[in-house]
């Protein structure tokens, strides 16, 4: 916790294999009053033992009873990647039980969720070919992924993440009434300026679209920039 009587959340959801820590940086960027959720999916970190989630369905079911109860302040989330379709989920989910709804959704590279996948599936790919694309990434440390030990027990979870993003199947509902703020990386491979764009269709509140250095993952002074923009919503007074 950033605080011990926080007035606000910020949830933080990591991207295809990435784990609570992937925002331990984060703590020190929030002042005193925005309480920092992390949140832990199933097999990685302290949940290894746990089998990953292989459908954002049951991931989303399994998610918000221990969110739903932290949703009595001001809140917002923010979402990498796979983590970008899980908070987008989640808040059309709240939505439809009329739960308290975030601030704001601040979401970074992924397609806007409407959009249909733009490159080969590659969590379905042969180990070779996915450990490839993995060092593409520059997430996982090469030594992890040339060893067999590692991509036996890192290799399915990451998979099984990559395929709930990549394989998503877009329902067509009402745009959210939340603003959605999105953080583009100029050297994203992933991700182009139209699928960036595309998530203005997404919300009816409002739709702001930044870019910043890097590719895919952002360095630690990018990422301080997406917070600073979750503090300043979560400070903001909404308008009447």
């Amino acid at each position: 916790m950033s605080a011990a009587t926080p007035r606000a959340r910020l949830f933080c959801f990591p991207h295809a294999g990435g784990g609570a820590s992937s925002f331990n940086g984060w703590r020190k960027l929030l002042p005193a009053g925005i309480e920092l959720a992390a949140i832990q999916l199933p097999g990685r970190e302290d949940r290894q033992a746990e089998a990953p989630v292989t459908e954002i369905d049951d991931l989303i079911a399994a998610l918000l009873p221990h969110i739903e109860p932290l949703t009595g302040l001001p809140y917002l989330f923010y979402g990498h990647s796979l983590g970008a379709i899980v908070a987008f989920d989640l808040a059309r989910e709240m939505r439809r039980r009329r739960l308290p709804m975030p601030r704001a959704l601040i979401v970074s590279g992924r397609r806007a969720p409407q959009l249909p996948l733009s490159h080969k599936a590659h969590g379905l790919g042969p180990d070779e070919e996915f450990a490839d694309y993995l060092r593409l990434m520059g997430a996982t440390p090469t030594a992890i992924l040339d060893r067999p030990h590692w991509r036996d027990r890192l290799f399915p979870t990451i998979r099984a993440d990559l395929n709930i993003s990549d394989l998503y199947e877009y329902a067509d509902e009402p745009p959210l009434d939340c603003p959605i703020h999105f953080f583009a990386g100029r050297d994203d491979p992933l991700v182009s300026g139209a699928e960036w764009r595309a998530w203005a269709a997404q919300t009816a509140a409002g739709f702001a679209l930044a870019d910043l250095p890097g590719g895919h993952f952002f360095a630690m002074n990018e990422q301080a920039v997406i917070a600073g923009e979750a503090v300043l919503r979560l400070e903001r007074v909404p308008t009447p």
